[in-house]
């Protein structure tokens, strides 16, 4: 299977997690709690492929891009759950498509990957895509909520371009298995390993919290077999397709049919984009 593919499938199975999410998650949860228990049982979902794929990294230095990839998508999963309760999530899907800029120029600084005339023009329509897609009128006011947006976006970019480096040479279930269970554990030590705060999570989001957490570790190993093959500048973008998928099952599932044509031509514009990454 190709990278494309894989990018695709990635972001069909991260939207779906964010769909399930949106169905039955609550804001009165603790964000810190919800990023430890997500992610390690995320991590435990892909343990028995390990049976199938286990392998470790023969070079020392992936150990440290691996841990590289632990802490910032911790900071990465934590921010961004605490910036969801401060600001709308449309809001928070057009200021993070600045990862696509982001992970442009560190392709080329970082791996010596092209950028494109057609490469840049897929990115423009796909962000462009998004902001149409979900643009409101409300009045921009730049707070906590986008702060810590802006800061999750940044660190993703460094999460993604360490693991780009990592799956060369370490196995990516594995790496995505790990992660996520270190990253679940980092949590909840930050919590003071107190179970109490992790159960009273479990009551406020209930099944939810556990399904949406099943769902990351399938996008997570998706992401990361795609990184293998593909330019981390063309991977990043296409997952993009998650947001055509949300839109859909929002639409279809969850009856949003508010602003139906401005989603419709968003979502065109978004196709267009990724096909043109894809194709040119």
């Amino acid at each position: 299977m190709g990278w494309f593919a894989l990018s695709l499938l990635a972001g069909l199975f991260f939207a779906s997690s964010r769909v399930v999410a949106r169905l039955v998650l609550r804001r009165a949860g603790n964000p810190l709690a919800f990023v430890a228990i997500h992610d390690f049982l995320s991590g435990l979902v892909l343990l028995p492929f390990l049976f199938i794929s286990f392998s470790l990294p023969t070079k020392n230095e992936t150990w440290l891009f691996f841990l590289g990839i632990v802490v910032f998508a911790f900071l990465t999963d934590w921010l961004a759950f605490t910036a969801l309760r401060a600001i709308d999530v449309s809001m928070y899907n057009i200021i993070c498509q600045i990862r696509h800029i982001l992970i442009l120029f560190g392709g080329l600084l970082i791996f010596q990957e092209t950028i494109t005339f057609y490469k840049v023009i897929a990115i423009i329509l796909i962000i462009t895509g998004v902001a149409i897609a979900l643009y409101e009128k409300t009045k921009f006011k730049f707070d906590k909520g986008i702060f810590f947006t802006l800061l999750s976006t940044f660190f993703a970019i460094i999460a993604f371009l360490f693991a780009k480096q990592t799956v060369t040479d370490f196995d990516e279930v594995t790496v995505a298995s790990l992660e996520l269970i270190l990253v679940g554990i980092l949590g909840f030590s930050l919590l003071g390993f107190q179970p109490s705060k992790l159960v009273s999570e479990i009551k406020i989001q209930k099944w939810g919290l556990i399904i949406a957490g099943i769902l990351f570790g399938g996008f997570e190993v998706l992401l990361f077999m795609a990184l293998k093959i593909g330019e981390a500048s063309r991977v990043i973008p296409v997952t993009q397709s998650s947001l055509l998928f949300a839109l859909l099952a929002g639409i279809l599932l969850l009856n949003e049919r508010s602003r139906l044509l401005q989603k419709i031509f968003g979502s065109i514009i978004i196709a267009l984009g990724i096909a043109l990454m894809y194709l040119l």
